[in-house]
C-alpha cells in the first residue's frame, strides 16, 4: 500500500506543481478568461483546474440546470454542491479535493483487483502507473466527472467480484447518474445476474437512469432534453463505423489522429481483457467504450477511455515489456504538455489543434 500511495502522490504532485508553474510563467489563453466571467474561485491556480466542462459543472452545482447544461448528468454537480459547503462555497477547491479522494479510492480498488485476478501486487502498481500517467489523465484531477465515474465503475466490478451484490448495485446505480455510459454498465450486471442467478442486479442502472430522467423532467419538462443538447456539441447518434471513418478522413488533423490512435489502443487492450480477465471485465469495457463509438465523431474518446480501467490492468501485466515502458516515456511528456494547455485555457488543450466548441461533454 505504501508504494501505491507513493505512486499516486507523485502523480498528483507532478500535475499540481506543473499547473502552478505554468500559471506563474505562461499567460492564460482565451478560454481561461471566457470561463472566468462565469466563475472565479479567487485563485489563478484553482481557476486553471475549473475550465472547460469543469466550469459547466460548477455552474450547474451553483445555479441549477439551464440551457445547454442539460447535456451533463446530475450526480457530479450534486456532489460538488455538497462538497462546496465544506469549503465555504469554493467550488473549485471542493472539486479538486473530491477528485483526489475519488481517484485515490479507484486506485486502491484497481490495486486490489489486480491482486485478486493476477495474484501479483506489482501488476496493480503498474496498472495505476499506466492509468494515472496516461496523457489525458489530468482529467482525473480537473473538475470533470471522470474521477467519480471511475471510482463508481471500479467499485461496481470490485463488489461484483467479491459477490457483495448490494454494494455493486449501489455503485452502478450512482454511476448511471454520473454519465450516460454508467447506464450501459447494465451489460456486466446482466452477465453476472445470469451466472449467479441474481436477477435484481440489472435493476440498479435502470433505476439510476430513471432517476436522471425524472430530474430532467421536473427541471425542464422534457426527460430526454440531454439528447437534444448533445447535438449542440456536434454529437449525433451514429453507427460505430461512422466516427472511425470521420477520423480517417481528417487524419491530417493531429487531434483526430490522436483520437484514432486512442481507439486502436483501446481495441488492442480490450481484446487482451477478453483473453486474460473474467468476462464481466470485458463487458464493462464494451459498456464504457462502446457509447464513444455511437457518435458522429471520436472527439473526446481519449478522455472516455480513462474509465476503462481493465485495459490498464492488463497493460500492467505487460509492464516488463520494453515497448510498453518506452511508450509511456512519450506519454509522460504528453501528459505534462496537455496539462499545461488545459490549465491555461489554450484552445489546443484537447490536445492539439482542437476545434473551439466541439466535444466538450
Amino acid at each position: 500500500m505504501r508504494n501505491l500511495i507513493a505512486i499516486f502522490a507523485a502523480n498528483k504532485l507532478l500535475l499540481l506543481i506543473t499547473a502552478a508553474i505554468a500559471a506563474i510563467l505562461i499567460p492564460s489563453g482565451a478560454i481561461y478568461f471566457e470561463n472566468l466571467a462565469s466563475y472565479d474561485s479567487g485563485s489563478v491556480f484553482l481557476n486553471g483546474w475549473s475550465l472547460w466542462d469543469s466550469n459547466s459543472y460548477i455552474q450547474i452545482a451553483r445555479d441549477g440546470y439551464f440551457g445547454r447544461y442539460f447535456a451533463y448528468f446530475p450526480l457530479w454537480p450534486i456532489v460538488l454542491r455538497i462538497g462546496a459547503i465544506f469549503t465555504l462555497g469554493n467550488y473549485a477547491l471542493a472539486g479538486l479535493i473530491l477528485n483526489l479522494i475519488f481517484s485515490f479510492g479507484a486506485a486502491v480498488m484497481i490495486w486490489k483487483l489486480c491482486k485478486l485476478e493476477f495474484k501479483d501486487e506489482k501488476t496493480g502498481l503498474w496498472a495505476n502507473i499506466f492509468l494515472f500517467f496516461f496523457p489525458t489523465a489530468f482529467f482525473l484531477t480537473a473538475l470533470y466527472a471522470e474521477s467519480l465515474l471511475l471510482f463508481l465503475g471500479v467499485a461496481g466490478i470490485y463488489f461484483l467480484r467479491k459477490k457483495n451484490w448490494w454494494l455493486a448495485g449501489i455503485a452502478v446505480f450512482f454511476a448511471s447518474m454520473t454519465k450516460e455510459v454508467g447506464g450501459v454498465m447494465l451489460l456486466p450486471l446482466l452477465y453476472v445476474a445470469w451466472k449467479e442467478k441474481k436477477w435484481l442486479l440489472p435493476m440498479a442502472p435502470i433505476l439510476g437512469v430513471t432517476a436522471v430522467l425524472a430530474i430532467y423532467y421536473f427541471t425542464s419538462g422534457d426527460p430526454l432534453i440531454f439528447l437534444k443538447q448533445h447535438e449542440g456539441f456536434g454529437k449525433t447518434l451514429s453507427l460505430p463505423h461512422v466516427p472511425i471513418i470521420h477520423a480517417l478522413q481528417n487524419i491530417d488533423n493531429p487531434y483526430h489522429a490522436w483520437n484514432l490512435f486512442c481507439f486502436g489502443f483501446t481495441a488492442v487492450l480490450t481484446h487482451q481483457v477478453y483473453k486474460l480477465l473474467p468476462k464481466e471485465y470485458f463487458l464493462y469495457c464494451i459498456a464504457v467504450l462502446g457509447p464513444g463509438l455511437m457518435s458522429s465523431n471520436l472527439e473526446g474518446y481519449s478522455r472516455y477511455l480513462l474509465i476503462g480501467f481493465p485495459m490498464f490492468m492488463v497493460l500492467g501485466k505487460f509492464h516488463k515489456k520494453l515497448s510498453v515502458k518506452s511508450m509511456y516515456v512519450i506519454f509522460l511528456l504528453l501528459l505534462l504538455i496537455f496539462t499545461v494547455r488545459y490549465v491555461l485555457g489554450e484552445t489546443g488543450a484537447f490536445p492539439f489543434d482542437r476545434l473551439p466548441t466541439i466535444g466538450l461533454t
